[in-house]
């Protein structure tokens, strides 16, 4: 009888131990962004996280013309002064999911990504993955990031490489 009953308690402790773990959230992971190649002091990195390909094709739609501070699509924004050379950011907890960052170089501090006649940005800029588009910005499936709940994807670091006023095809390379 006794044994009856230590069976069912350990059965019901089973039970319980499961229907509370499935009842808690995904365990978080860590995104850590360096940013290399920034050629000056002058103005700010401007840093936009993003979880949607919509909400990422928007923000690089408008950076030239409403820039990344304002962007109410992003997942989280950081502003930072510029240093010349390498700058990181960590972007702690995030849930398991698909991330891209975009970063641009905002040297004049108007809060834009500046741009000349041909459409091609005068301030520096980049994409996680270092990833590029053809004549145009990466999508964000060629940008994403996966931080996972467990193993080698829970925790991630990428370096983005910020290109001034050239082609993408032209500019440095730098590891993902």
């Amino acid at each position: 009888m006794g044994t009856v009953t230590l069976t069912s308690c350990a059965m019901c402790l089973a039970v319980i131990t499961t229907a509370f773990s499935l009842a808690l959230p995904a365990q978080a992971g860590d995104l850590k962004v360096t940013i290399a190649g920034i050629r000056s002091d002058k103005g700010a990195l401007m840093i936009g996280l993003y979880d949607s390909p919509e909400k990422f094709k928007k923000a690089i739609a408008n950076s030239a013309h409403k820039g990344l501070l304002n962007d109410k699509g992003r997942l989280i924004g950081v502003t930072m002064r510029a240093t010349p050379g390498t700058q990181g950011i960590d972007f702690p907890s995030l849930p398991p999911g698909r991330y891209a960052v975009i970063v641009f170089h905002d040297e004049n501090g108007n809060g834009r990504l500046d741009m000349n006649l041909l459409g091609i940005p005068m301030e520096g800029y980049g994409f996680s993955n270092n990833a590029t588009g053809f004549f145009s910005a990466p999508s964000f499936d060629a940008s994403a990031v996966l931080i996972s709940d467990t193993g080698a994807e829970a925790n991630k670091s990428i370096t983005i490489g910020l290109t001034y006023g050239v082609l993408p095809s032209l500019r440095p390379r730098f590891g993902k």
